[in-house]
Formats: C-alpha cells, sequence, structure tokens
C-alpha cells in the first residue's frame, strides 16, 4: 500500500512539474501587459479589447498569457497520466483536462481524470492483444478510442457533476475566508505553513499548486499568500550566513549567497542543504517562519492587484507591496535568527549533501 502511495505521489508531482511553466510563463505574460497598462495610465485593459492602437495590442499580449494559465487542467490531467502510461496516455489525459475545465471540476477533476486515464492505458495495453495484420490498429485507433471514450465517459456523465460541485463549493469558501481578516490569517498560516513543510516537496506543491488552481478560478489572494511564503526558506538562511558567520563551515557560508539569490527569485529549494543538517529542529522552523511571515503579510492588508510574480521582487505585483515584503522579511529573519540559536553548522558538515543538493537544484531549472 504505502508502495502504491508512493508511485501516486510521484506520478502527481511528474504532472505538476510539467504544469509549473505553464503558469509562472502565464502569469509572468500578463504582469508585463498590467504593469504596461499601469505605467500608461491604463488600469484595465479590457475596456481595450474592442478598440485600436497601442494598448489593444497589449490587452491582446495579456490574453496570451491567460490563454497559457488555462491550460493548467490540461497539462496537470495529460502528464499525469503520461507519467503513468507514457506516450499513448497523453490523448486521454488531455481530453480529462479540457473536460476538468468545462466540467468546472477544475483542479481535482484534472488529477482524477490524469490518475485514469493513465490506468485505463495500461490496462487495455496490458490486455487487448491482437495478433496479425489487425496489430498495428491497437495503438492507432483501439487504444485512443477506448481511452478518450472511457475517459470522456467517466468525467462527463458520472464525476462531472460531483466534482464540479466540490470544486464550487471549495472556491465559495475559500472566497468567504478571503473576505473575512481573521480568516484570512487563518489561511495565510495553513498556506504558508504548507510551503514551509517539505521545501518542493509533495505538500509544498499541492498548496503552490491549490493557490494557483484557485487563481484560475477568480479566487487570487490565496496564490499571492503562497508566493510570500516561497521565498522565506532561502532567504532566511542565507541571512543566517550573515547574521552569524562564525556558525557556519566555509561550505555553508557559500551555500548562504545562493541561498540568498534563489530567495530573491522565489526558489524555496534553496532552504534544502541547511534544513538537511538537522530536520528534526529546522523543519519546524521553517514551518513556523513561512506561517507567520505569510500570516503578517495577510494582516497588513496585501491585496491583488495584477497576477502575483513569485520571489522577493513579486512585491510590486500586489497591491499593498510593502505588506509583501514586511511579512516575507519577517519570516526570513526568524529562519535566520532561529537557525543560529538551534543549530551549530560547523559540525557534522553536510557540505558534500548541500552540494549535491544545490547542484541538482541548478540542473532541474537548465
Amino acid at each position: 500500500m504505502k508502495k502504491k502511495l508512493y508511485e501516486a505521489r510521484d506520478h502527481l508531482m511528474g504532472g505538476i512539474s510539467y504544469a509549473l511553466p505553464v503558469i509562472i510563463g502565464g502569469s509572468l505574460v500578463v504582469a508585463v501587459a498590467k504593469i504596461i497598462g499601469f505605467a500608461g495610465g491604463v488600469s484595465n485593459l479590457d475596456d481595450y479589447a474592442q478598440a485600436g492602437g497601442f494598448f489593444h495590442y497589449v490587452w491582446m499580449f495579456q490574453n496570451v498569457g491567460w490563454s497559457a494559465i488555462g491550460l493548467l487542467n490540461l497539462v496537470l490531467s495529460g502528464y499525469i497520466a503520461y507519467s503513468i502510461a507514457g506516450k499513448p496516455a497523453l490523448a486521454a489525459g488531455f481530453v480529462g483536462g479540457v473536460l476538468a475545465s468545462t466540467t468546472n471540476a477544475g483542479f481535482l477533476g484534472a488529477v482524477v481524470t490524469g490518475f485514469f486515464a493513465g490506468w485505463i492505458t495500461n490496462k487495455i495495453k496490458n490486455n487487448v492483444k491482437i495478433k496479425g495484420a489487425a496489430a498495428s490498429s491497437v495503438p492507432l485507433i483501439i487504444l485512443p478510442l477506448l481511452t478518450i471514450g472511457l475517459t470522456g465517459i467517466l468525467m462527463a456523465l458520472i464525476l462531472g457533476g460531483p466534482l464540479g460541485w466540490i470544486n464550487t463549493s471549495l472556491l465559495n469558501w475559500v472566497t468567504k475566508m478571503s473576505e473575512n481578516n481573521t480568516n484570512v490569517v487563518i489561511l495565510a498560516v495553513i498556506l504558508g505553513a504548507m510551503i514551509g513543510f517539505d521545501l518542493g516537496g509533495p505538500v509544498n506543491k499541492a498548496a503552490w499548486m491549490a493557490g494557483n488552481a484557485l487563481f484560475m478560478s477568480g479566487v487570487y489572494l490565496p496564490s499571492i499568500l503562497v508566493n510570500v511564503a516561497i521565498w522565506i526558506p532561502p532567504l532566511g538562511y542565507g541571512l543566517a550566513t550573515l547574521i552569524k558567520k562564525k556558525n557556519f563551515s566555509e561550505t555553508f557560508k557559500e551555500a548562504g549567497s545562493g541561498a540568498v539569490i534563489m530567495g530573491v527569485i522565489g526558489i524555496t529549494e534553496g532552504a534544502i542543504p541547511f534544513t538537511l543538517q538537522s530536520p528534526g529542529k529546522l523543519i519546524p522552523l521553517n514551518v513556523i517562519a513561512c506561517a507567520a511571515g505569510t500570516a503578517i503579510a495577510a494582516l497588513l492588508g496585501i491585496y491583488v492587484k495584477m497576477p502575483p510574480i513569485g520571489g522577493m521582487y513579486g512585491f510590486f505585483s500586489v497591491g499593498n507591496g510593502w505588506a509583501y515584503l514586511v511579512g516575507g522579511i519577517s519570516g526570513a529573519l526568524i529562519i535566520g535568527f532561529g537557525a543560529n540559536f538551534l543549530v551549530d553548522f560547523t559540525e557534522k558538515d553536510n557540505g558534500a549533501v548541500a552540494e549535491t543538493v544545490s547542484e541538482e537544484i541548478e540542473l532541474s531549472f537548465d
């Protein structure tokens, strides 16, 4: 059972890894268009949808970004299926993702159809055997017909309605939470803690995907809260190496410079080499720091201005950018001082591990 759960986690993470560039790239394109509009005194580019001139083309450019963001369910479902059963599952996975959007099943529907498409593709590949001249019809005709047809029946006729209701209920619940200051802080604490828990692992990615799935559905605040938390751990450990240099080996001092850069960019994994020095002490510290920093940003009144951009420099993409910076820096300082108080980074030097993890992070972004 445990093996099956680990396999399911890996397939989900595989799908998410393909969806990341779609969401990030689309959000950046929309943000650039918004910035151009703000610079020209235009607060709503949709006013230029039917007009001519320069800002009509900026509006068109903005729509390129929204089109990319709209691919989230399709890409997620398709590449979960691909992770399970390879290229033969892509067609059914893509169709399932489209149906997840059209039935309003959203992110949940995309995950379900991705797993189902991969599973049913493997079942058919392993059980439908045709010999002779007709064997070539299996991958080209029979497999797509059955996988797409069965995935379509599952989502359009069976699960589309129930999953759509669950998704809509979730959106309404989060929307109501976002309208109440106390509930916003609770939401911030939950999302921040999830981001800090495993630094790019399944819990972290679940919070990130939830924020972006809600963003795609028109609920924007959770994605901003997630973006605040993302840059806290790497920046925190980078600051820790500056606050008390004697507490760190040379390897960790060098890693600290990279961690600062990763914090500015918004790569949570930059904190992994440091956390590995004493996970039992530093994982709770990461959770507390991310939860506290995100809550501070919420209390200070962070709000939506445009699609949020991750990283420390994303402050200009949100309303009340000072809240974004103060919240994130506060969380980073909790780690900066707390890590020095809790752990001696000169003992049991995990330098080799730190270098290996850092190299893996760099490769993953090549």
